[in-house]
């Protein structure tokens, strides 16, 4: 027993120095930076809120506009379109989702590809759309064939990013694209705290009236986020033995937030598409159709905040059966000889636990709209530059990812080091 106590740390202890190795790679690869633009004209368009979008999934390398500027934007929302269009909406799709390991590997080639083009495309918007905002000072020679060569290279960093997040799922802790957006944004918490200081000081000093109900406000919002995390709905769960002997009542645990943080984090790449698109139409920012997308689209507009809040709450719905599937669920409490009383094994079990996501999902959904946008619609009226810094997005996708972590580690340590307790019952 202390064999495999002592197995198991050293397993944990690898999967955290693992993890926390990848991360520094990717934090050096962040200061790499792109050649043929002027690093300089960042900075004059810095506070652009297209840009304070993007830079959320760059995990801290857009700042420098080095290779990992896009981190995983591109493999997020190819993994949107995927996953959609194999619910349903596309049949061969539908079908490779319901293969098992083979067909798994099919989608997973099928959305690299997809983010290969959306990078690419993306890239090139970026670049000739920060270039328009410094007056064509960001690239140093204005041709197309800079803009490919930028492009080619901001998503071979994409790729880069998304290979270390497979590397961190497989090999470290957490889901691997997750705790690089998390390790990003807590790196950014210095200059959001300097930027929030002095966009709350005066000649005179700081504004207490401001800076105290922000901080009592965030103090709570954390704490109800990590309740929320850690909050579970548990639907019992019998087992039978032979001659259908009952064993001892058990239970499965359901999260609150089915889905995690997953739905904030589509929701937002979800809006950075239309906003690389308008970059490239710079040029037109005077013209009244093109402040009309970009209000619709914009985090400091009412009308993107209602959009925003709109496809956290779509994304809730289609992700959590998604994450906890009904089916496969039903079939693996049939193989184990479980079942939920009172509820017939089978379809009966898969109906019912459909359903049951569905309800959790909606105060799940109210709970990531309300942390999302009641910070969002504070800070843009304190400070516009702090929109992505003081919203509750961030909060939620370092919290969520924290306590996914957690619970890992948790499960790891059950796996190893109880693992003839977990055999008889207690494994899904």
């Amino acid at each position: 027993m202390y064999s495999t106590k002592k197995e198991s740390r050293k397993n944990l202890i690898k999967r955290i120095c693992f993890t926390i190795f990848v991360l520094l790679i990717y934090n050096a690869l962040s200061y790499v930076t792109i050649p043929g633009i002027d690093p300089r004209q960042l900075a004059k368009v810095a506070n652009n809120p297209s840009l304070m979008m993007m830079s959320l999934f760059s995990g801290g390398g857009f700042q420098n506009f080095s290779l990992m500027s896009m981190g995983v934007s591109p493999y997020i929302t190819a993994q949107i379109i995927v996953q959609l269009f194999s619910s349903g909406a596309i049949k061969v799709l539908t079908e490779w989702s319901n293969e098992g390991q083979v067909g798994r590997q099919k989608l997973t080639t099928l959305t690299r590809w997809i983010s290969l083009v959306l990078g690419f495309v993306q890239a090139i918007g970026i670049v000739a759309g920060i270039n328009a905002l410094a007056q064509y000072g960001f690239a140093i020679q204005n041709t197309w064939l800079n803009y490919i060569v930028i492009g080619m290279l901001l998503t071979a960093g994409s790729f880069i990013g998304m290979w270390l997040g497979d590397q961190i799922t497989q090999n470290g802790l957490g889901n691997g694209i997750s705790v690089i957006i998390a390790a990003g944004i807590i790196k950014r918490i210095p200059d959001i705290a300097k930027t929030f200081v002095l966009s709350v000081s005066t000649t005179i000093g700081v504004k207490w009236d401001i800076v105290l109900p922000v901080l009592v406000c965030a103090i709570i919002m954390m704490a109800v986020i990590i309740w929320f995390n850690r909050s579970e709905y548990r639907v019992p769960v019998q087992y039978t033995r032979r001659g259908n002997e009952k064993t001892d009542d058990s239970y499965l645990p359901l999260k609150l937030i089915v889905p995690g943080v997953i739905p904030v984090i589509f929701a937002a790449s979800i809006l950075t598409i239309p906003q690389t698109a308008l970059l490239f139409f710079q040029t037109k920012n005077t013209s009244p159709i093109y402040r009309m997308f970009n209000d619709f689209f914009s985090l400091t507009s009412p009308t993107g905040i209602t959009l925003y809040a709109i496809l956290i709450v779509m994304f809730t719905y289609v992700y959590s059966v998604v994450q906890v599937d009904p089916i496969k669920l039903a079939d693996n409490l049939s193989k184990q000889d479980a079942y939920i009383p009172s509820i017939w094994p089978g379809d009966p079990t898969a109906i019912y636990m459909k359903e049951l996501i569905y309800k959790l999902d909606l105060p799940g959904s109210m709970f990531l709209m309300i942390i999302s946008v009641i910070p969002l619609i504070t800070s843009n009226t304190i400070s516009p530059s702090l929109q992505m810094g003081l919203s509750g997005s961030s909060l939620l996708i370092i919290v969520g990812t924290l306590t996914d972590i957690g619970r890992q580690i948790e499960g790891l340590k059950l796996k190893e080091g109880y693992s003839h307790f977990l055999s008889t019952k207690h494994s899904f």
